[in-house]
């Protein structure tokens, strides 16, 4: 393709069109590293089509910024999801040849309209990753090396393995990581937008919050670096500790059980002592409908077991052991209220 017939707005190849893809998620991730603006910048400069290809994506996710407002996460990730399934079947045979990256470019290319509220919620570092699950869904995901990475709801992350180190990007959610050795001693990283767990042993978890990243060691020791300082700031975590990652500071987190930590990866959640608001918040993560309460109302109440994180018995089980009331009257809103005294 020549610069003329570029210039003119003529669609580039999917191979070109999948390349732009890995560029943009990886450019909006916040996890790039001087090295890598450096090489996407190379990319574009190499042809004409590749710069049009990147300016085409950027103004397709710019013209589904706007109208997302109104949606609930939940209901743009299954906009999203029905986009991706149809976009892969309107691809025909070829599209199961291909990546996830390029399945999902090829769902906003023919079904616009559909994906038109998705930017806010289901941002393109979400759209175009390697792996992801949908809320309520886990996933395992076995890499090159024999390493398993266990996806939890609503997760995103995208891999890269090169010649001197394993690294997996966390975009959204929360990761079980089980490392294998590698006979070529390149170092596994989990890099987050707030810096690094590097594992010197095999099993930790790494959980994107709100405003830093919790890594909890269940099996040996990591490294957790922040992104914006120095290698001084650096911390070990060993078995049995945690630590919270921010991306000036690593600071210590209190002690785990280990069993615990991982235990929704076996689809339950292991709580002790812990005020229900956040016991609810917990199975949220899990729910496409929304759980409504108040949480001061019920700040009092605490409890400790282990729950299923899946379908209603744990709000059973919690209803059953606590003065609460679980009300579905309204379709996709659960209510947990009080229970009343009788007079």
């Amino acid at each position: 393709m020549n610069k003329q017939a570029a210039s003119a707005g003529a669609m580039p190849n999917r191979a070109v069109l999948e390349r732009a893809a890995h560029w943009l998620s990886l450019m909006s991730s916040g996890a790039t590293v001087a090295a890598d603006i450096e090489a996407c910048r190379r990319w574009r400069d190499a042809a004409p089509e590749h710069e049009q290809a990147w300016k085409h994506l950027q103004s397709l996710w710019g013209e589904l910024a706007e109208p997302a407002g109104g949606l609930t996460g939940g209901q743009a990730r299954t906009l999203v999801n029905r986009a991706v399934a149809a976009g892969v079947k309107a691809a025909g045979p070829l599209s199961r040849r291909r990546s996830p990256v390029f399945k999902a470019i090829w769902a906003a290319l023919v079904l616009m309209p559909l994906l038109w509220a998705a930017w806010r919620v289901a941002p393109p570092a979400w759209l175009l990753a390697d792996y992801a699950t949908r809320v309520g869904q886990q996933r395992v995901v076995v890499l090159d090396d024999d390493s398993r990475i266990v996806l939890n709801t609503d997760s995103a992350i995208d891999v890269h393995y090169s010649d001197t180190e394993r690294r997996v990007t966390l975009r959204q959610g929360e990761i079980l990581v089980v490392v294998a050795k590698d006979g070529a001693s390149r170092p596994f990283v989990v890099a987050t937008r707030d810096g690094t767990a590097s594992a010197k042993g095999t099993r930790y978890t790494v959980r994107l919050m709100q405003d830093g990243t919790r890594v909890n060691v269940t099996e040996s020791e990591v490294a957790v670096c922040p992104r914006d300082e120095l290698a001084a700031q650096c911390r070990d975590v060993r078995a049995g500790g945690s630590a919270y990652l921010t991306r000036v500071a690593a600071v210590p987190g209190p002690a785990i059980d280990p069993a615990a930590a991982e235990a929704w990866s076996r689809q339950r959640l292991n709580v002790r002592d812990m005020p229900l608001p956040l016991v609810l918040d917990e199975l949220a993560r899990y729910r496409r409908e929304m759980l409504w309460f108040d949480e001061a109302a019920l700040a009092d109440l605490r409890i400790s077991g282990v729950f299923p994180l899946t379908g209603d018995d744990a709000l059973a089980s919690l209803a059953d052991s606590l003065p609460i009331e679980v009300k579905q009257g309204i379709p996709g809103v659960v209510r947990i209220e009080r229970r009343v005294p009788p007079k």
